[in-house]
């Protein structure tokens, strides 16, 4: 069974591609170019998926399929990654999960790997903590394979390569985290100094 967060993310993706949503078995399709922004979904996007989810997913359905966001909700259909573009595709929850059709079918020139691919919301922070997880992963193999070569006696036997990308990894994970945050901070602090402002003047 697919969760609601997923069917969003699904509808997301797609209208990334340039796909539109029947509202409707009348051809009501609703298009939206923008559909993230910044770190978070767009509110154009996000209130058409609240239409959806709340009044219109016994009709809704993304173009070029038959499945409707209520049927996609339900325990007969779960979402995965296509095989041919990694796009979430609808399955059915049952037997061998193959996806019943996948929307890029008639997508020209899909997949471009040359092209950004959509994607879901990601904050700076989760980015940039997956980069240094992958960084931490690579030295890790670095250090295994290294560690049956012989040491030479110009190489420093107390501290070695490995530990040192580790401790730069780290540092440096804590001082974008840091500056990420104090960013963030930084940006929250005029809007509280304009609310309390209105709220001096409001007491005036």
């Amino acid at each position: 069974m697919a969760t609601r967060t997923l069917v969003k993310n699904y509808l997301a993706q797609w209208m990334q591609m340039g796909k539109s949503v029947s509202l409707s078995n009348q051809g009501e399709d609703i298009h939206i170019y923008k559909i993230l922004q910044g770190e978070k979904y767009s509110s154009l996007f996000n209130k058409l998926w609240d239409e959806i989810a709340t009044r219109q997913a016994h009709e809704a359905h993304l173009s070029g399929t038959e499945q409707t966001i209520s049927e996609l909700l339900s325990n007969k259909w779960d979402i995965i990654a296509c095989a041919r573009c990694n796009l979430l595709v609808p399955c059915i929850d049952m037997g061998p999960r193959a996806p019943v059709c996948c929307p890029c079918d008639d997508l020209p020139n899909h997949p471009n790997l040359d092209s950004v691919a959509p994607h879901v919301p990601v904050t700076l922070a989760e980015h940039i903590d997956e980069l240094c997880d992958r960084l931490e992963i690579l030295n890790s193999r670095n250090k295994v394979a290294n560690s049956s070569e012989p040491l030479h006696p110009e190489q420093n036997s107390t501290f070695s390569s490995a530990e040192e990308d580790q401790q730069t990894i780290n540092s440096l994970r804590r001082s974008i985290l840091k500056l990420v945050k104090g960013d963030t901070h930084t940006q929250s602090e005029p809007k509280a100094t304009t609310i309390a402002k209105q709220t001096n003047q409001g007491n005036l």
